[in-house]
């Protein structure tokens, strides 16, 4: 009867797909490790956002095709000084256009390591157009966020200014888009991470983020290996905004040389990454 049990036993453990084999449905094409790849949130659908897969390099950005794809379907090729900017374009999330895809920011800088300018525009990847500039020798321009500020239901483009060489005073500048919007005090997600500045920089640069709540926050700098250098915060925050300084050192107080770094800040179970330029 015990041996009769455990056969039982057997043919219904047997019989039970408790672990179903998982197929592969897709692989990429074989990437560079100096290519930057992932998923974005790319096209609206209702309420929600489709991904798709992007390559990005230090001479171009490419969106791939729709669903599992390895062919190109929208390509940005960056200027003179965008890839002197170090290649850098975000996407706004947001479909300023009305053809459902979001809108891309795209920085560049001007003049000489020694002080450069920055200028941005933002970019219709569907055909290359741009949709807004700022670019301006008297001044440096950070890079723009959208908000609906006054909870009228449309989005505003918010831009700070800065005097240009010497940066004795700064702006802000307000755009009416005239995009509507549902959401009110329109943000991506419950924290903003700011581009540091100035960037590129020398031998500090400031780093501001803005919480949306009281909560642990992790503020890392990493090389372009990904390992870590420094870990400026890693406490709790009150909400509201906030700012560090990082002097190009890691951990143990070593200077680090001219190069491309990047600083993540974790906070809400969310990570925002961002890359900054350290010239000597």
């Amino acid at each position: 009867m015990k041996n009769l049990f455990y056969s039982v036993a057997l043919f219904i453990l047997l019989s039970i797909n408790i672990f179903p084999q998982w197929s592969n449905i897709w692989i990429s094409n074989s990437i560079s490790y100096q290519t930057v790849s992932g998923w974005l949130n790319f096209e609206s659908n209702g309420n929600s956002w489709k991904s798709r897969l992007f390559l990005l390099d230090s001479l171009k950005f490419q969106v791939m095709g729709d669903g599992f794809s390895n062919t190109p379907q929208y390509t940005y090729v960056f200027t003179a000084a965008e890839r002197l900017a170090g290649s850098q374009i975000y996407s706004l999330i947001t479909d300023l256009t009305n053809d459902k895809i979001t809108e891309f920011y795209v920085l560049a800088y001007h003049g000489t390591p020694t002080n450069y300018r920055q200028s941005f525009k933002i970019l219709n990847i569907v055909n290359g157009a741009t949709v807004f500039e700022r670019n301006d020798p008297q001044f440096y321009f950070s890079y723009p966020s959208l908000v609906d500020s006054d909870n009228d239901g449309r989005l505003e483009c918010i831009v700070t200014r800065y005097n240009y060489p010497d940066f004795a005073n700064y702006f802000y500048e307000i755009f009416s888009t005239g995009v509507t919007t549902n959401l009110t005090n329109h943000t991506p997600t419950d924290f903003i991470l700011f581009q540091n500045f100035p960037n590129p920089f020398n031998p500090s640069t400031k780093i501001n983020y803005s919480l949306s709540q009281s909560e642990n926050v992790k503020l890392q700098i990493f090389n372009v290996q990904g390992e870590v250098l420094n870990t400026l915060v890693d406490q709790f925050q009150q909400a509201g905004t906030h700012d560090v300084t990082w002097d190009g050192k890691n951990g143990k107080g070593i200077s680090q040389p001219t190069g491309i770094y990047f600083y993540r800040l974790t906070a809400s179970g969310n990570n925002s990454i961002k890359k900054m330029i350290l010239l000597k």
